[in-house]
Protein backbone atom coordinates (compact mmCIF):
# COMPACT_ATOMS: atom_id res chain seq x y z
CA UNK A 1 0.00 0.00 0.00
CA UNK A 2 1.42 3.40 -0.92
CA UNK A 3 1.90 6.70 0.92
CA UNK A 4 -1.60 7.71 -0.83
CA UNK A 5 -3.45 5.00 0.56
CA UNK A 6 -2.79 5.66 3.86
CA UNK A 7 -3.69 9.31 3.59
CA UNK A 8 -7.05 8.09 2.57
CA UNK A 9 -7.56 5.96 5.00
CA UNK A 10 -6.41 8.40 8.06
CA UNK A 11 -9.24 10.51 6.45
CA UNK A 12 -12.14 8.48 6.37
CA UNK A 13 -13.08 7.82 9.97
CA UNK A 14 -16.20 5.86 10.82
CA UNK A 15 -19.69 7.12 10.79
CA UNK A 16 -20.06 7.35 14.51
CA UNK A 17 -16.91 9.12 15.37
CA UNK A 18 -18.00 12.29 13.56
CA UNK A 19 -19.48 15.19 15.37
CA UNK A 20 -22.51 15.39 12.84
CA UNK A 21 -23.74 12.32 13.59
CA UNK A 22 -23.97 12.80 17.42
CA UNK A 23 -25.56 16.14 16.44
CA UNK A 24 -28.49 15.15 14.57
CA UNK A 25 -28.80 11.76 16.94
CA UNK A 26 -28.94 14.28 19.89
CA UNK A 27 -31.79 16.49 17.86
CA UNK A 28 -33.82 13.42 16.55
CA UNK A 29 -34.56 12.20 20.51
CA UNK A 30 -34.82 15.71 21.91
CA UNK A 31 -37.69 15.87 19.04
CA UNK A 32 -38.67 12.67 19.83
CA UNK A 33 -39.38 13.57 23.96
CA UNK A 34 -40.83 16.89 22.98
CA UNK A 35 -44.00 14.80 20.82
CA UNK A 36 -44.12 12.94 23.27
CA UNK A 37 -44.88 15.52 25.96
CA UNK A 38 -46.87 17.67 23.98
CA UNK A 39 -49.06 14.00 23.37
CA UNK A 40 -49.18 13.66 27.08
CA UNK A 41 -49.95 16.80 27.54
CA UNK A 42 -52.76 16.44 24.97
CA UNK A 43 -54.04 14.02 26.18
CA UNK A 44 -53.74 15.17 29.66
CA UNK A 45 -56.27 18.22 28.90
CA UNK A 46 -58.53 15.91 26.79
CA UNK A 47 -58.64 13.91 29.93
CA UNK A 48 -59.33 16.89 32.28
CA UNK A 49 -62.20 18.01 29.94
CA UNK A 50 -64.22 15.10 29.76
CA UNK A 51 -64.27 14.80 33.21
CA UNK A 52 -65.45 18.24 33.93
CA UNK A 53 -67.84 17.66 31.57
CA UNK A 54 -68.85 14.30 33.09
CA UNK A 55 -68.98 16.07 36.32
CA UNK A 56 -71.29 19.04 34.44
CA UNK A 57 -73.56 16.25 32.96
CA UNK A 58 -74.33 14.67 36.76
CA UNK A 59 -74.55 18.11 38.47
CA UNK A 60 -77.57 18.99 35.57
CA UNK A 61 -78.72 15.70 35.88
CA UNK A 62 -79.23 15.86 39.58
CA UNK A 63 -80.89 19.47 39.55
CA UNK A 64 -83.01 17.82 36.50
CA UNK A 65 -84.25 14.73 39.57
CA UNK A 66 -84.29 17.71 42.29
CA UNK A 67 -86.18 20.01 40.91
CA UNK A 68 -90.11 19.70 42.27
CA UNK A 69 -92.57 19.03 39.66
CA UNK A 70 -94.79 22.34 39.60
CA UNK A 71 -98.43 20.91 39.63
CA UNK A 72 -101.13 22.19 37.89
CA UNK A 73 -103.81 24.26 39.24
CA UNK A 74 -107.34 22.51 38.26
CA UNK A 75 -109.19 25.13 36.72
CA UNK A 76 -112.91 24.93 37.72
CA UNK A 77 -116.07 26.09 35.88
CA UNK A 78 -119.91 26.68 36.36
CA UNK A 79 -121.56 23.68 37.85
CA UNK A 80 -118.92 22.19 39.74
CA UNK A 81 -117.74 21.77 43.33
CA UNK A 82 -114.91 23.73 44.91
CA UNK A 83 -113.60 23.09 48.01
CA UNK A 84 -111.76 26.31 49.75
CA UNK A 85 -110.62 24.97 52.70
CA UNK A 86 -114.08 23.68 54.66
CA UNK A 87 -116.17 25.83 52.66
CA UNK A 88 -117.63 24.09 49.43
CA UNK A 89 -118.78 27.21 46.16
CA UNK A 90 -120.56 26.09 43.42
CA UNK A 91 -121.80 28.58 40.58
CA UNK A 92 -124.63 27.43 39.16
CA UNK A 93 -125.30 29.93 36.64
CA UNK A 94 -125.02 33.26 35.53
CA UNK A 95 -127.26 36.16 34.01
CA UNK A 96 -127.10 39.70 32.42
CA UNK A 97 -129.43 42.51 33.44
CA UNK A 98 -129.38 46.46 33.50
CA UNK A 99 -131.55 46.39 36.44
CA UNK A 100 -132.22 44.11 39.45
CA UNK A 101 -134.56 43.62 42.69
CA UNK A 102 -138.31 44.61 42.38
CA UNK A 103 -140.91 46.93 41.45
CA UNK A 104 -140.67 48.91 44.99
CA UNK A 105 -137.00 48.29 45.56
CA UNK A 106 -134.57 47.92 42.54
CA UNK A 107 -130.92 49.29 41.34
CA UNK A 108 -129.91 50.13 37.76
CA UNK A 109 -126.05 49.27 36.47
CA UNK A 110 -123.98 51.66 35.80
CA UNK A 111 -122.31 49.50 33.08
CA UNK A 112 -124.00 45.99 33.29
CA UNK A 113 -125.11 44.06 36.39
CA UNK A 114 -123.30 40.38 36.17
CA UNK A 115 -126.02 38.19 38.60
CA UNK A 116 -123.83 34.92 40.07
CA UNK A 117 -126.47 32.13 41.04
CA UNK A 118 -124.11 30.56 43.85
CA UNK A 119 -124.33 28.21 46.25
CA UNK A 120 -122.25 27.81 49.76
CA UNK A 121 -122.29 24.59 52.00
CA UNK A 122 -119.70 24.72 55.29
CA UNK A 123 -118.12 21.88 56.13
CA UNK A 124 -116.35 23.15 58.86
CA UNK A 125 -117.00 22.70 62.60
CA UNK A 126 -117.98 26.43 63.42
CA UNK A 127 -120.61 28.77 61.81
CA UNK A 128 -119.29 31.24 59.25
CA UNK A 129 -121.24 34.43 58.21
CA UNK A 130 -121.20 34.82 54.41
CA UNK A 131 -119.67 38.12 53.18
CA UNK A 132 -119.33 39.88 50.11
CA UNK A 133 -115.58 39.49 51.07
CA UNK A 134 -115.98 35.56 50.32
CA UNK A 135 -116.81 36.68 46.20
CA UNK A 136 -114.33 38.59 43.89
CA UNK A 137 -114.32 39.10 40.52
CA UNK A 138 -111.07 39.10 38.20
CA UNK A 139 -110.46 39.81 34.66
CA UNK A 140 -106.85 39.17 34.70
CA UNK A 141 -104.98 40.82 37.36
CA UNK A 142 -108.07 43.65 37.54
CA UNK A 143 -110.05 42.85 40.59
CA UNK A 144 -113.66 44.30 40.69
CA UNK A 145 -115.39 43.98 44.23
CA UNK A 146 -118.98 43.00 44.44
CA UNK A 147 -122.47 45.50 44.58
CA UNK A 148 -123.51 44.76 48.29
CA UNK A 149 -126.51 47.26 47.56
CA UNK A 150 -127.50 45.47 44.18
CA UNK A 151 -126.75 41.91 45.49
CA UNK A 152 -129.00 43.20 48.48
CA UNK A 153 -132.26 44.24 46.10
CA UNK A 154 -131.48 40.89 43.92
CA UNK A 155 -132.02 38.65 46.55
CA UNK A 156 -134.93 40.36 47.88
CA UNK A 157 -138.45 38.42 46.98
CA UNK A 158 -141.02 39.55 44.07
CA UNK A 159 -143.37 40.51 47.32
CA UNK A 160 -140.56 42.71 48.81
CA UNK A 161 -139.89 40.24 51.32
CA UNK A 162 -135.87 40.12 52.12
CA UNK A 163 -134.40 36.87 51.52
CA UNK A 164 -131.16 37.12 53.29
CA UNK A 165 -127.85 35.80 51.35
CA UNK A 166 -124.89 38.30 52.67
CA UNK A 167 -124.44 38.83 55.80
CA UNK A 168 -126.07 35.45 56.93
CA UNK A 169 -124.89 32.97 59.27
CA UNK A 170 -124.54 29.38 58.17
CA UNK A 171 -123.88 26.27 60.39
CA UNK A 172 -121.89 23.56 59.90
CA UNK A 173 -123.16 20.75 57.56
CA UNK A 174 -125.76 23.33 55.88
CA UNK A 175 -125.99 25.13 52.89
CA UNK A 176 -127.08 28.87 51.35
CA UNK A 177 -128.16 29.46 47.94
CA UNK A 178 -128.21 33.32 46.81
CA UNK A 179 -127.22 35.60 44.21
CA UNK A 180 -123.71 37.80 43.98
CA UNK A 181 -124.25 41.16 41.78
CA UNK A 182 -121.32 42.54 39.88
CA UNK A 183 -121.66 46.32 38.26
CA UNK A 184 -118.86 46.22 35.11
CA UNK A 185 -118.90 46.59 31.48
CA UNK A 186 -120.22 44.36 28.85
CA UNK A 187 -116.44 43.56 27.81
CA UNK A 188 -115.44 42.57 30.90
CA UNK A 189 -118.08 39.94 31.34
CA UNK A 190 -117.75 38.94 27.91
CA UNK A 191 -114.14 38.41 28.60
CA UNK A 192 -112.35 34.78 28.31
CA UNK A 193 -109.94 35.88 31.11
CA UNK A 194 -113.08 36.91 33.28
CA UNK A 195 -113.02 34.19 36.65
CA UNK A 196 -115.37 34.36 40.41
CA UNK A 197 -112.24 34.51 43.06
CA UNK A 198 -114.09 32.19 46.14
CA UNK A 199 -112.01 32.48 49.57
CA UNK A 200 -112.18 31.47 53.48
CA UNK A 201 -112.90 33.74 55.50
CA UNK A 202 -112.41 37.35 55.59
CA UNK A 203 -108.93 37.33 54.71
CA UNK A 204 -109.16 35.08 52.12
CA UNK A 205 -105.74 32.48 53.74
CA UNK A 206 -107.16 30.28 50.60
CA UNK A 207 -108.64 30.93 47.07
CA UNK A 208 -109.74 29.11 44.16
CA UNK A 209 -111.29 30.81 40.83
CA UNK A 210 -113.73 29.97 38.81
CA UNK A 211 -114.13 30.53 34.93
CA UNK A 212 -117.21 31.98 33.69
CA UNK A 213 -116.90 32.58 30.47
Amino acid sequence: MGKRDEKVAKAKKPLFKKWWFWLIIVIVIAGAVGGGNKDKTKESDTEKTAKVETKESKTESKTEKSAPKKSEKQVFGIGQDVTVGKVVYRVDGKEVADTVGNEYVNSTAKGKFLVLNVTVTNNGDKAITVTDDFFKLYKGKTEFKADTTATMYANQATNGDSAAFFLQELNPESTLSGKVVFDVSEDTINDPSTQLQVQTGVWGTQTEKIKLN
